[in-house]
C-alpha cells in the first residue's frame, strides 16, 4: 500500500508540473478572448455603451496581463483557475443582459455576437487547463445566468413577455444555446479523455524510470511492456555469485584509484556476460556479483542460461587475467557459484531507500557454492538441482562430482559438480604417474585453454569484446 500512494503521489506531482507549464500557453490564449473583444467593440455601432465596453475592455486586458505575469513569476496557484472562471463567465452574462435590456435588441441579438463568439473563446481557454471542473463550472454559470437573463422581461412583465417573441427568435435563441451546451459537454468529454491519456503516460513514464533503478534498460523495457509485478512472490529462478579471489589482500597493496578502475572494469565485464544470457545483475557487493536468471520475469530455459554464463563468464575473465599479466599487472582469479531453486523476489521497502531482490535458502546456497570454489579450488561450483535441470550434452571432462559434499555454513550436505583451476587439472595430471597419458585431460600441456563447454552461439559473443 505504501508503494502504492508513492506511485500515486508521484503522478500527481508530475502531473502538476505539466499542468505548471501548460499554464503559460493557457494564459496566453486569454489574448485571443481580448482581441475578440477588442474587435467587436471596434465594430460596434452602438454608441451608448461603447465607453462602457471600453471601461470592461481595459479591465480584461488588465487581467489578462495579470495572468499571464503570475504564470511568468510562478506565482500563479491552481485555485486562480476559479477566479479567471467567474470573470470570464460574468463578462459573458453581462454582454448577453445587455442587448437582452436593450428594447432596441432582440432575443437572437442578445444571444449573438459578440457575447456567443467571446463565449466560445473562453470555453476553449478554460478547456486549455485539462480539468474538467472549470469547463463545466464555466458552461453551468453562462447557461444558467443566460438562462435567467431571458427570463428577466417573464419576472418584470408576467408571461405576456413570452408571447411577444416571435418563434423564429425563441427557436434560434435556444439552437444557440443547445449549441453552446453540446460543445461545452464534448468540451469536457474531450479533456477527461486528454487527461486520462496524460495520467497513463505519466505512470508509464514513472514506472520505466522506476524500473530503471533496479534494472538494466532493455530488461525495465520489457518489464514496463510485459507488465511488471515487482510485489514479493515466490518463483523458480537461477542464482549465480561471482568474486575475485583474493580481493582482500589485493586491495591492501593496490591504491585506490587502481582499486577502483580495476572494480569498474570488472562490474562492466559481468554486467556485460549476464545480460547476454538474459539475466539480471541483481547487486554488486564489493568484488562480488549476484546475478539472477528467470526472474522477475520468468524463463523455462534459466538453468541453462545461468550455466552458460558461468562457462562463458569463467573464460571471458580468464582472458581479461591474460590480458593484465600481459600489461604487467597482477593475474585474476574468480570464482563461481549457480544454483537453481526457489526463491522469493520484489521490492523490499525500507524507510529511505527500497530495494529490488531476491532472498531464501536458493540465494544462501548459491553464495555458499561460490564460497567453497576456494575449498575445492575450482572455477566454477554448481548444485545437483542446476545439473539436472542443463541437457545430457553439458558435462565434459573436465568436470568433477562430490556427492554429500559439505557446503561452508551448512549443516546438510549437498551434491555439486565443479569445474577445477587449470593448475589444479595440471597437478591432478602429473599426479597419475607413467600411465597418465591415457586419462590426462585434453589440455593439460597448455598454459591455459578455454573451457569446452556446450553453450548457445549468440552467447559466445560475449568474449569477443575483451
Amino acid at each position: 500500500m505504501t508503494s502504492s500512494n508513492r506511485a500515486r503521489t508521484e503522478i500527481d506531482v508530475l502531473i502538476s508540473e505539466v499542468e505548471q507549464r501548460n499554464e503559460l500557453r493557457t494564459a496566453l490564449w486569454r489574448f485571443v478572448a481580448l482581441f475578440v473583444f477588442a474587435l467587436s467593440v471596434a465594430l460596434e455601432p452602438d454608441i451608448v455603451n461603447h465607453e462602457i465596453h471600453l471601461t470592461l475592455l481595459s479591465a480584461y486586458a488588465a487581467i489578462t496581463f495579470l495572468a499571464v505575469g503570475l504564470v511568468i513569476t510562478r506565482l500563479f496557484r491552481p485555485w486562480l483557475n476559479w477566479i479567471y472562471v467567474a470573470v470570464d463567465a460574468s463578462l459573458v452574462i453581462y454582454l448577453t443582459a445587455e442587448h437582452l435590456l436593450d428594447s432596441a435588441s432582440s432575443l437572437v441579438d442578445a444571444l449573438a455576437t459578440p457575447s456567443l463568439a467571446i463565449a466560445f473563446v473562453l470555453l476553449s481557454h478554460a478547456s486549455m487547463r485539462m480539468r474538467a471542473g472549470p469547463v463545466a463550472a464555466f458552461a453551468l454559470i453562462v447557461v444558467l445566468g443566460s438562462s435567467a437573463v431571458v427570463l428577466m422581461p417573464i419576472w418584470e412583465d408576467g408571461f405576456g413577455a413570452v408571447f411577444r417573441l416571435s418563434s423564429e427568435e425563441t427557436q434560434a435563441a435556444g439552437v444557440r444555446l443547445v449549441a453552446f451546451t453540446v460543445v461545452a459537454a464534448i468540451q469536457i468529454v474531450l479533456v477527461l479523455d486528454i487527461r486520462r491519456l496524460v495520467q497513463e503516460a505519466v505512470a508509464s513514464s514513472s514506472e520505466r524510470a522506476n524500473l530503471t533503478r533496479f534494472f538494466a534498460p532493455e530488461t525495465a523495457e520489457r518489464l514496463a511492456t510485459e507488465g511488471a509485478n515487482l510485489g514479493l512472490r515466490r518463483q523458480e529462478a537461477a542464482i549465480l555469485f561471482v568474486d575475485i579471489r583474493g580481493f582482500t589482500r589485493l586491495s591492501e597493496t593496490m591504491p585506490l584509484e587502481e582499486i577502483a578502475s580495476l572494480l569498474t572494469e570488472y562490474r562492466r565485464r559481468v554486467t556485460q556476460a549476464v545480460s547476454g544470457c538474459d539475466g539480471v545483475v541483481d547487486k554488486f557487493i564489493g568484488d562480488g556479483v549476484m546475478a539472477v536468471f528467470g526472474f522477475p520475469l520468468p524463463l523455462a530455459t534459466a538453468a541453462l542460461r545461468a550455466f552458460e554464463c558461468a562457462v562463458e563468464l569463467s573464460n571471458f575473465l580468464d582472458v581479461w587475467s591474460e590480458i593484465r599479466m600481459r600489461d604487467g599487472e597482477e593475474p585474476l582469479s574468480f570464482a563461481i557459484g549457480v544454483h537453481y531453486g526457489h526463491v522469493i523476489g520484489g521490492v523490499i521497502p525500507g524507510e529511505h531507500h527500497s530495494e529490488y531482490t531476491v532472498i531464501g535458502d536458493s540465494v544462501n546456497l548459491a553464495a555458499r557454492l561460490q564460497a567453497m570454489c576456494k575449498l575445492t579450488d575450482a572455477r566454477i561450483v554448481i548444485s545437483d538441482e542446476l545439473a539436472c535441470k542443463l541437457p545430457r550434452h553439458w558435462r565434459t571432462p573436465e568436470w568433477q562430482t562430490q556427492r554429500a559434499a559439505t557446503v561452508p555454513g551448512r549443516s546438510e550436505t549437498v551434491d555439486v559438480h565443479l569445474l577445477p583451476t587449470q593448475a589444479s587439472r595440471i597437478q591432478s595430471y602429473q599426479s597419475q604417474g607413467p600411465d597418465r597419458n591415457a586419462t590426462r585431460p585434453a589440455d593439460a600441456p597448455r598454459a591455459v585453454r578455454p573451457v569446452t563447454a556446450t553453450v548457445r552461439p549468440e552467447t559466445r559473443s560475449a568474449a569477443s569484446g575483451v
